[in-house]
């Protein structure tokens, strides 16, 4: 069965935007076999959707770590000033 999560974040510019992806880019390299990780810019969002035929409990495990990976990032361009590191979460 596929399992599919679609994240979308937003922040206060594109260049924020791209900045978080690339921080977290190089973490999908190891990813679990039959998932997928994909991130897209579109404008000032970001956009993760994370799909995988494999069990629940390691889909979980890898949204969970992509997770953690996206919040340091975040805390990171913050604590820098570079962004105001916006929390909104969007199911749209």
């Amino acid at each position: 069965m596929l399992t599919e999560i679609l994240i979308r974040r937003n922040y206060s510019s594109s260049s924020v935007a791209e900045s978080i992806k690339n921080s977290i880019q190089p973490d999908n390299i190891n990813i679990p076999r039959d998932t997928t990780i994909e991130l897209k810019l579109y404008k000032t969002s970001l956009m993760i959707k994370v799909s995988s035929k494999d069990d629940l409990a390691s889909f979980l495990r890898t949204v969970d770590d992509l997770l953690i990976c996206l919040q340091a990032a975040e805390t990171t361009i913050h604590e820098l000033g570079l962004d105001d590191a916006s929390q909104t979460f969007s199911d749209d």
